[in-house]
């Protein structure tokens, strides 16, 4: 065997945690997650009120709920952006581009919660 031929680099041996556009997406789904998660912990506050739990641009607020519903905002978060990764995980070695395509989408919809979420806790209830 020649030890002085260049080794070709198969598609299989591309390692995941050497791939810059996951590695990259991956960091910037986490912060924004982070980010959402850290803006919930701060920004909802308890109130006896019903608030707005849902908006629509066909009927704007079109229910109420308990304050504490709107935690579900960033653990649905969370649970898109995991459900994401570990498919891109699994899925990298035999496509990368799905696997960077699903971690764009797991980044869209953290910025997406992140959204709603300010624009949900923003609004002070008659809380101080």
């Amino acid at each position: 065997m020649d030890k002085t031929s260049p080794q070709k680099v198969t598609s299989s041996s591309r390692s995941i945690y050497k791939d810059g556009w996951f590695l990259n997406l991956c960091l910037m789904t986490l912060i924004v997650v982070l980010f959402n998660v850290l803006w919930a912990l701060i920004n909802i506050k308890q109130t006896p009120i019903q608030i707005p739990i849902r908006f629509s641009s066909l009927t704007n607020f079109d229910q109420l709920g308990s304050w504490y519903q709107l935690y579900e905002i960033p653990v649905i978060t969370m649970l898109i952006a995991l459900a994401n990764f570990a498919l891109a995980n699994l899925l990298h070695k035999k496509n990368r581009l799905i696997s960077i395509f699903l971690m764009m989408a797991a980044l869209m919809c953290a910025i997406l919660s992140t959204a709603i979420l300010v624009g949900f806790t923003v609004i002070n209830y008659g809380t101080n």
